[in-house]
């Protein structure tokens, strides 16, 4: 289990956060190996507080399905098998109306406040996308109270806020997982694998199925889950971040004592989920998932190896260190700063003023009232 203490400050500039020994360490750039490894299971399911369940939330689309076999009549669909050891038991969401048919159809309760679930859960999950720039929020009575959290992506919409989600969970020694879907993929460790065997790397090319930088691009997450997170610089290009026509993405990773610095970039399609190619000095290589019709092989693909690993960060075996989380955070913002503040020209990394905030996607999507 990663120490919560390994998520370190720097003393000199209490805004940055050092990523030395471990954290960069090509074992945690690896698979999760999730799938192949079972989660560890106890006697009762755990009770998981669902937060966000309605709109463009995780939900009803997967998650609820994946924890509740039994329903008789699903969101979406069912594997009808048990592969999870986790149940919804209670539920809140901004719409008290959405938050009551979801209970309703897991057999779940509702609060009506968003911390009314503390003493109540053994973790809780955010589902939802636009609830995200107030996680930091939503998320502190949990964290305070030692609940595991799921943190839904892009994670936070300032370096500020998530050090204080992160600073919260080192000091209360709360587990925290915040991941992007595409984090857990089957193919990372292959890929990974076979990019090692070309190097050095001269680039990497990647394309990646939806518009929305911020919530569906999720190829910006995948990458330094393959190749690291010592990105130097970071570009985004695009007409709009949040429902963008157009979009391209560029991490410039930094020279080494083993390597060479090369470029990544990565743009948005209509075809594949992700199609990813990698040119070096021994060969190229190159990996691809397409579209999946049906809901239940896209399930299995993409949001169990994410469950199992939420789940085993829940029982005590956290999925990565706390300074992973920040980084790949850092690395979201930097885009935004980029595309927002610099008409699309690199951003070094380290440069993002920590209390610049990307522009929400709803930005009266949670109120004063609700957070009293």
């Amino acid at each position: 289990m990663a120490r919560m203490n390994d998520y370190s400050t720097d003393q000199a500039n209490p805004s940055r956060r050092s990523f030395l020994g471990g954290a960069l360490t090509s074992g945690l750039l690896a698979s999760s190996g999730a799938y192949a490894e079972s989660a560890p299971m106890t006697t009762k399911p755990l009770r998981i507080g669902a937060l966000a369940v309605g709109e463009f939330s995780f939900w009803p689309y997967s998650w609820a399905d994946l924890m509740h076999p039994e329903l008789d009549e699903p969101f979406r669909g069912s594997l009808k098998t048990d592969l999870l050891n986790m149940k919804v038991t209670h539920v809140w969401d901004v719409n008290a109306k959405e938050a009551q048919s979801f209970a309703d159809r897991v057999g779940a309760k509702t609060v009506n406040r968003y911390d009314g679930m503390v003493g109540e859960v053994d973790a809780v999950a955010f589902g939802g996308f636009y609830e995200v720039p107030w996680q930091h929020i939503l998320a502190r009575p949990y964290i305070e109270a030692g609940i595991p959290v799921f943190l839904c992506r892009p994670f936070a919409y300032s370096l500020r806020d998530i050090d204080t989600i992160l600073d919260l969970a080192a000091k209360h020694n709360t587990p925290v997982i915040a991941t992007d879907v595409y984090e857990h993929l089957y193919d990372i460790s292959s890929f990974k694998r076979q990019a090692e065997a070309i190097a050095p790397l001269d680039c990497v090319q990647g394309t990646s199925l939806g518009s929305d930088y911020a919530a569906l691009f999720h190829i910006k997450f995948m990458i330094p889950r393959i190749f690291g997170y010592d990105v130097e610089s970071v570009a985004l290009v695009t007409d709009n971040p949040h429902t963008s026509s157009y979009l391209t993405e560029t991490y410039v990773y930094r020279e080494t004592q083993d390597r060479p610095s090369f470029t990544c970039t990565m743009t948005l399609t209509s075809q594949d989920l992700y199609y990813l190619f990698a040119a070096g000095k021994g060969g190229v290589t190159t990996s691809r998932l397409p579209q999946i019709p049906e809901w239940e092989d896209d399930v299995l693909v993409h949001h169990v190896p994410q469950l199992v690993d939420m789940q085993r960060t829940f029982m005590g075996t956290s999925h990565e260190p706390l300074d992973i989380i920040r980084k790949k955070t850092e690395l979201f913002l930097t885009g935004f700063y980029s595309a927002v503040e610099r008409k699309g020209a690199p951003v070094t990394v380290g440069e993002l003023p920590v209390d610049w905030s990307a522009p929400y996607p709803k930005p009266g999507w949670i109120t004063s009232d609700m957070l009293r």
